[in-house]
């Protein structure tokens, strides 16, 4: 059975790099843009969420929080993706599983995303 991965990105161009990247992998991708969007929930649970830029009403860290306080999401593995190096410190107290500094090498993007799977991080 396919893993299944939520990215959360506002910016469409760098959602479709991201899918681009994971889908090689044999990964299934859900793509939400909009934080609205998450908080109906209108998608199927992933094994792993990729948040990645700020939306208009919350940022990365304000997200991870949500989807951690949400008894159907809150064991769910949470990669945060940024390029502002103070959201590392803010992802811990959000209970992320792993930060990613943009920009990134695709392996390392992609090897942080098996481990959240496979390894059991969380």
């Amino acid at each position: 059975m396919k893993k299944n991965i939520l990215i959360i990105e506002r910016n469409t161009e760098t959602a479709f790099y991201y899918e681009k990247t994971l889908r090689s992998d044999g990964y299934e991708i859900q793509q939400v843009t909009s934080d609205i969007e998450l908080m109906k929930y209108e998608f199927i649970i992933p094994d792993v969420f990729i948040i990645g830029s700020r939306f208009l009403n919350l940022n990365a860290v304000e997200i991870c929080q949500h989807l951690r306080a949400n008894p159907k999401t809150k064991s769910i593995p949470i990669v945060i993706v940024s390029g502002i190096l103070e959201i590392e410190a803010l992802a811990s107290h959000c209970a992320a599983t792993a930060f990613i500094e943009k920009p990134f090498i695709p392996d390392k993007f992609r090897a942080t995303i098996r481990q959240c799977l496979y390894d059991d991080v969380t």
